[in-house]
């Protein structure tokens, strides 16, 4: 009775495990046999017991655990990891304490009818558990927003995940001898695990409002360069009378030159005002409103772009990071008042480069990240970080270097005709 009771337990763990499993993970084979074949292999795993006072039981099944994650799922590596911590923590967690209450039943000298009532209740309670469980986990994967996660994001749920499996490390190295207190733990343990999803909601919330504020902000930014535009338009309409005569007058005075001269410049000024670099017509605003903004502090932004590309797909990332690193060069003030900004495109990915001079020492942290030198360094400073998150998002690579007194942005994004 005592090998059909852990087989059960075993199987109800892996079945509801292996249903609840791809509401979060992207399959990646999705045939009914591989499907047969994934809840075999984890219900192999299962039935892995997790002893207590052995914590390499543990640490092996989770091994397990994560390569079949791996082998059956197509995510990226930080939401694998990240997922695979939070579903072991239950099925470690359930696995401990099977293994411990099937252990006190075989050792124990209870009456064949006390033990079989123990066992139906393991089984019951289980059974309702994880019912539950999988209803409650494919309804929450529905709103959870995980699309708008950073790879740092998904460092900070796994560190966070990995609370419940200290919790069990902790008891199945030294069991404690309060049974009351050890079956407490346990299953504060496998709650704590549930409670982790609902964090992951807000954190997949507070994602998207970012985003959708990055969205906000570049639409803004577009808005004032398209103002900036009208009102230098209305400037040169309101003159057009005093242009018309000064060209009158070097034509009646045969100064051609002069005049072809004049007009050139006043050409020149119009075609200043709308400048395409890219064919995103979001990108070009924001690139005339930071040239002009630019300009109007006395300091030459040099723009050389080459785009045929579209960026349809990554157009709020790169206005995220064309827009940051930007104002960082402009605030900066270049001692000899100039920034150049590079965009090309090699046709497999888009390179991005803001390049300016500084005086001020720059600090650093422990790893690296620069610390801004602003007197508010709480809401200060975030301008690297949503840079970094705005590439990450775009899979892309960035590099930050500050030597020489010369501060260089340099980005890779791969792009797609």
């Amino acid at each position: 009775m005592i090998a059909v009771l852990h087989l059960l337990l075993s199987l109800i763990l892996a079945w509801n495990i292996s249903a609840a499993l791809p509401a979060f993970l992207k399959p990646r084979f999705k045939s009914r046999l591989s499907v047969f074949v994934r809840t075999a292999l984890l219900y192999f795993i299962c039935l892995f017991p997790i002893v207590p006072d052995f914590v390499q039981t543990y640490i092996v099944s989770y091994i397990f655990f994560l390569i079949y994650i791996f082998l059956f799922f197509n995510e990226e590596k930080e939401k694998n990891i990240t997922f695979s911590v939070i579903f072991f923590s239950v099925i470690g967690s359930w696995s401990f304490l099977s293994s411990w209450w099937i252990k006190r039943i075989a050792g124990s000298n209870i009456p064949i009818g006390i033990t079989t009532l123990i066992a139906i209740l393991l089984i019951v309670l289980a059974f309702l558990y994880f019912s539950i469980f999988r209803v409650y986990f494919r309804q929450v994967a529905d709103s959870m927003l995980l699309k708008f996660f950073t790879k740092r994001m998904w460092n900070y749920s796994t560190f966070i995940a990995l609370s419940p499996s200290v919790i069990v490390l902790i008891l199945v190295s030294s069991p404690p001898r309060n049974l009351v207190f050890l079956q407490m733990l346990t299953f504060f343990s496998i709650a704590l695990s549930t409670v982790i999803f609902p964090l992951l909601y807000q954190m997949g919330r507070s994602a998207k409002l970012a985003e959708e504020n990055s969205r906000l902000t570049a639409r803004s930014e577009y808005y004032q360069g398209i103002e900036a535009q009208q009102q230098e338009i209305r400037k040169i309409k309101h003159d057009i009378m005093n242009h018309l005569t000064v060209v009158a007058t070097y034509l009646d005075l045969g100064e051609y030159d002069k005049a072809m001269d004049y007009l050139k410049e006043i050409g020149t000024r119009f075609s200043g005002l709308t400048k395409q670099y890219t064919p995103s017509t979001l990108i070009n605003a924001i690139l005339n409103y930071k040239k002009q903004k630019a300009e109007s502090l006395g300091i030459e932004l040099d723009i050389k772009a080459d785009i045929t590309v579209k960026t349809d797909d990554t157009e709020i990332d790169l206005c995220t990071l064309i827009s940051n690193t930007l104002d960082n060069a402009i605030e900066a003030d270049p001692p000899d008042k100039k920034i150049l900004l590079e965009m090309l495109d090699d046709g497999e990915k888009l390179l991005f480069s803001v390049t300016n001079r500084y005086e001020k020492k720059i600090e650093k942290n422990e790893d690296g990240s620069f610390i801004s030198s602003k007197a508010d360094k709480q809401n200060h400073g975030l301008g690297i970080k949503n840079i970094e998150e705005a590439v990450a998002r775009m899979n892309g690579k960035i590099t930050v270097t500050a030597e020489n007194g010369i501060f260089r942005v340099y980005a890779e994004v791969p792009t797609r005709k």
